[in-house]
């Protein structure tokens, strides 16, 4: 198997420091927490940008002091997100590739969340895919259902994403697909050979959904944008969600990647130092 690559989701859009005091919401709250995430095993750090309110912003100008101060710091590699919870123009989605991040995130169809639809037409997909391979930046391709999957297939097929295709499976969110271990198996078999899968479990299911991808020699997403607990009602932190991830790579006998090694393994092997 090759090495387990962990992902630290630091902040997302949607945690507040009402729901947790330890959600990072600043420029410098992140860099403290991607460090930390960086320090206890993961090798790469998924970013979303906040508005001085807490609320979800796009502005590069936040996304380019969480990346200059995380450079500044550590090698691991920082991904930032193009979701939208509330409607934004695609345009707008992807501007901060012009700071040459090394991944950025791609949501890959349309779901029906508590807090209102989750809208990602084709045409944006496309067009979000179309500029991330004009600039060299890998995506990663948010599947949040089997639809998603085979929309980013398409995409691969058409040349729009460089090999090996990086799909990141997610379940548990409300309004996409349900865990449990048939969905999960089901979902894993309907990737196409040789690409790289990466496992999102939201809440309560991030421990099982962790640990059958670390047994089946994927590679796996923790941290506070998808679940803001450790346990029962005791409030984790980022890097505590790191550390287990760690524990359950180790007792399964799963080598963690550093980001040196990641890079090798999704194949962007340079673009640090190109930037």
């Amino acid at each position: 198997m090759d090495k387990m690559i962990i992902t630290a989701a630091v902040n997302g859009s949607v945690p507040t420091k009402e729901n947790t005091p330890h959600v990072p919401i600043t420029p410098d709250e992140v860099v403290e927490d991607s460090v930390q995430c960086w320090e206890a095993g993961a090798s790469v750090v998924h970013i979303h940008a906040r508005a001085e309110d807490g609320g979800q912003s796009h502005d590069p100008r936040y996304f380019e002091q969480c990346l200059e101060g995380i450079r500044a710091q550590c090698d691991i590699i920082v991904q930032f997100s193009t979701g939208a919870r509330k409607p934004v123009p695609r345009e707008t989605r992807i501007q901060s590739i012009d700071l040459n991040p090394e991944m950025m995130s791609v949501n890959c169809g349309c779901c029906n969340f508590p807090q209102g639809p989750f809208i990602n037409s084709m045409p944006d997909i496309e067009y979000w895919l179309s500029t991330m391979k004009d600039y060299g930046v890998k995506p990663e391709l948010e599947c949040f259902d089997l639809s998603h999957v085979y929309a980013a297939i398409e995409m691969y097929d058409r040349g729009l994403i460089p090999d090996p295709p990086l799909f990141n499976l997610i379940f548990g969110a409300k309004g996409a697909i349900p865990f449990t271990p048939k969905n999960f198996v089901h979902m894993h078999d309907c990737v196409p050979e040789g690409a790289l899968i990466n496992v999102i479990g939201v809440g309560r299911h991030q421990i099982p959904v962790t640990t059958m991808s670390t047994v089946l020699g994927n590679n796996v997403r923790v941290g506070l944008e998808d679940n803001i607990f450790y346990s029962y009602g005791v409030l984790a932190t980022n890097r505590q969600l790191v550390e287990r991830a760690v524990r359950i790579a180790e007792e399964c006998e799963r080598e963690v990647a550093t980001p040196a090694e990641a890079r090798g393994i999704l194949g962007i092997e340079g673009q640090l130092t190109s930037h």
